[in-house]
């Protein structure tokens, strides 16, 4: 029953499927259409490949081939430097890499360099010997195995205080080269030479002539001073002005165990004073009608 059962129940469906395909083909209006077409897809013309980025330096040590690494710059120094003192260097960084890069130079202070330090890195500006002339900043566009000048320098503003004095340290330049629309990145590090500020240095005093009511102080010559200041009295902050050339003072005046001290001065072209740390201190006394004392 139930295989006699399905039998009937299959021509019927068969039946019912020729009736409504003969509606669809006789029905008024209707058509049937079939669509066909072929394409061909071609490869590009151009093979895919990953591209490969390296920054690098030429002629300074390992020349920051490869990933990361850091060289030496030692002809960029700048020691014992006054107000308005500068050195520059040109450097040639190169792209090795397969594609054009975009590189970027950065640089920073090191050690105990203040602000009064200025370091500085222009691709393609010209070294003057003391600075570079305005070229096209810190960033270019390197074709690939390609190179720019990059000029790199390091200054001491003309109005540095006094107590930029023997601050001391170096610059640093961070390299980065980077491939257009990726992540894609290689660095390298530049440390220079040493920089440092020039010191003024502090003379020695010493008592000289013992006279009635007077002592006489001395002091050793400092040659880069412009002029001295002499400090007398109680705590010695009694100030008078010495011109250069001149190492002794005569103090008179009743004082009873007052000090003495004198400290180099030494005034810049620009106008900019740095003064010497105080001398070493002595110790006078003196009355009236009596030989003065010093220690």
């Amino acid at each position: 029953m139930a295989e006699a059962t399905r039998g009937r129940g299959v021509r019927r469906v068969a039946a019912l499927v020729v009736v409504a395909m003969a509606c669809v083909l006789t029905g008024s209006g209707a058509a049937w259409a079939w669509w066909r077409a072929t394409a061909t897809a071609e490869a590009p013309s151009n093979r895919l490949a990953a591209g490969t980025v390296d920054v690098q330096v030429a002629g300074l040590g390992s020349e920051l081939v490869g990933r990361g690494g850091t060289v030496s710059l030692p002809a960029l120094a700048l020691t014992g430097a006054m107000p308005g003192a500068g050195d520059s260097e040109l450097v040639t960084v190169r792209n090795a890499g397969s594609r054009p890069a975009t590189v970027t130079a950065t640089t920073a202070r090191t050690g105990t360099l203040g602000t009064s330090f200025a370091a500085t890195a222009s691709f393609g500006a010209t070294d003057t010997g003391n600075g570079c002339s305005t070229g096209a900043g810190g960033t270019a566009t390197v074709p690939a195995r390609g190179s720019v000048s990059l000029c790199v320098a390091v200054s001491l503003a003309t109005n540095a205080p006094s107590t930029t004095q023997g601050q001391s340290g170096g610059v640093s330049v961070a390299l980065r080269a980077a491939l257009p629309g990726t992540s894609w990145d290689d660095t390298g590090t530049m440390l220079s030479g040493a920089v440092g500020a020039a010191t003024v240095p502090a003379p020695t005093l010493t008592c000289g002539l013992l006279g009635i009511a007077s002592v006489t102080f001395n002091w050793t010559a400092v040659p880069s001073a412009t002029r001295y200041r002499f400090g007398y009295g109680p705590g010695g902050n009694t100030p008078v002005e010495v011109a250069a050339g001149t190492t002794m003072y005569q103090v008179t005046g009743q004082a009873t165990n007052a000090t003495a001290r004198v400290r180099a001065e030494r005034v810049f072209s620009t106008g900019t004073a740095w003064n010497s740390a105080w001398s070493n201190t002595r110790r006078y006394t003196i009355t009236l009608g009596l030989l003065g004392t010093c220690s």
